[in-house]
C-alpha cells in the first residue's frame, strides 16, 4: 500500500513527486513518458530563473532533480484504470500490475486536439504531425502548413520556419488570438504567411500529404494549398478519462479542484493542465504540483489523527 500515487510525467507530476518524497511518505509515480506538452516547446522564456531554454532541456533537468529523491518511479507505463474501493483506498491498474494507495494525484496533462478533417487520420505520420519540435526538421526546405492561429499555432510556425522554405498559418478566427509578442515574431519572419478566417476541410495526397483544402470564410470559396508537411496546432483536451466517472468535471472535462487541489473525492487530488485552474503555464503547473503533494500529505496526517 502506497501513501500516494502520482499519475503523470509533466511539470505538475514531477514537482508533486519531489515535494511528496521530501515528506518521507511512500510514493509511486507512474508515467508513460516525460514532459507532457512542455517537451514540445521549442523555446521557454518565461520560467523564472531559467531563460531561453528548450522544452526538452527543461524536462531533462526536472526529471534529473526528481530522481535525486527517494520515491519509486515506473516509466513507460500506461495507467488503464483507477478504482475507488469500499474502504476509500484507491486501486491503480497498468496492464497486469495493480497498485494500492491511500491518496492519488492526477497530473495527466492534456492531449492535442484533432480537427477531424478528411484525411487527418490517413496522413498522420505521413506528412501530418501534432508536434513541431519532434518533426519540423523532417520538412527542411519544404512548404509547410500550420493549422491554428493561437499561441500553439504561432509557436509551431516559428519552430517550423527554422527548417521549412515556407510556412503558411491557417487560422480559424478573423485575426490571431496569440499573445502579441508571438504575433510580432511571426509577422517579422519572412518565411511565414498568415491566412485568417479559414476553415480546413481536407488533406489530400497519395502515400503522403501533398495539399490542404480549405474554405475562405469571408467569401465561401474553397481553395487548395500545396504543402508536403502539416502541423495541427489548435490546442488540447484534458486527459481526465481515468476518473471521469469518479470525480466532478467541468464542461471542458477538466477536473474541478478546490484551493487545496482536492477533487470532489476527498483523497483524489489533481494538478496542472488537467484541472480547471485557468492559466495553463509551466510555472503554474509546477506550483500546483507542489500544492497537491503538500495537501495530500496533510490529508494523510488527518487520516492518522495527527
Amino acid at each position: 500500500m502506497y501513501d500516494l500515487i502520482i499519475i503523470g510525467g509533466g511539470p505538475a507530476a514531477i514537482t508533486a513527486g519531489i515535494y511528496a518524497a521530501r515528506k518521507k511518505i511512500k510514493v509511486l509515480l507512474l508515467t508513460k513518458n516525460w514532459g507532457g506538452q512542455m517537451a514540445w516547446a521549442p523555446e521557454i522564456d518565461n520560467y523564472t530563473g531559467i531563460s531561453n531554454v528548450k522544452g526538452l532541456d527543461l524536462v531533462n533537468r526536472m526529471v534529473a532533480h526528481l530522481k535525486e529523491n527517494d520515491l519509486e518511479i515506473k516509466e513507460g507505463v500506461e495507467v488503464k484504470k483507477v478504482s475507488l474501493k469500499k474502504d476509500s483506498s484507491l486501486e491503480v491498474r497498468t496492464g497486469e500490475e495493480v497498485y494500492q494507495s491511500r491518496t492519488l494525484i492526477m497530473a495527466t496533462g492534456r492531449t492535442p486536439k484533432k480537427i477531424n478533417a478528411a484525411g487527418e487520420e490517413k496522413f498522420l505520420g505521413k506528412g501530418i504531425s501534432y508536434c513541431a519540435v519532434c518533426d519540423a526538421p523532417l520538412y527542411a526546405d519544404r512548404v509547410v502548413a500550420v493549422i491554428g492561429g493561437g499561441n500553439t499555432g504561432i509557436n509551431t510556425a516559428l519552430e517550423a520556419a527554422k527548417y521549412a522554405a515556407r510556412v503558411y498559418i491557417l487560422g480559424y478566427q478573423p485575426k490571431s488570438s496569440a499573445d502579441q509578442y508571438l504575433q510580432i515574431k511571426a509577422e517579422s519572419n519572412p518565411k511565414i504567411t498568415f491566412y485568417h478566417n479559414i476553415l480546413t476541410h481536407e488533406f489530400k495526397g497519395d502515400n503522403f500529404v501533398s495539399a490542404v483544402v480549405y474554405e475562405d470564410k469571408n467569401t465561401g470559396e474553397k481553395k487548395e494549398l500545396a504543402a508536403t508537411g502539416v502541423f495541427i496546432a489548435i490546442g488540447s483536451i484534458p486527459n481526465s478519462s481515468l476518473v471521469k466517472n469518479m470525480v466532478e468535471l467541468n464542461e471542458k472535462k477538466e477536473i474541478k479542484i478546490d484551493c487545496q487541489n482536492a477533487s470532489s473525492v476527498k483523497n483524489i487530488f489533481a494538478a496542472g493542465d488537467v484541472t480547471d485552474v485557468s492559466h495553463k503555464q509551466i510555472i503554474v503547473a509546477t506550483g500546483e504540483g507542489a500544492k497537491a503533494a503538500l495537501n495530500a500529505y496533510n490529508y494523510l496526517n488527518q487520516m492518522k489523527g495527527e
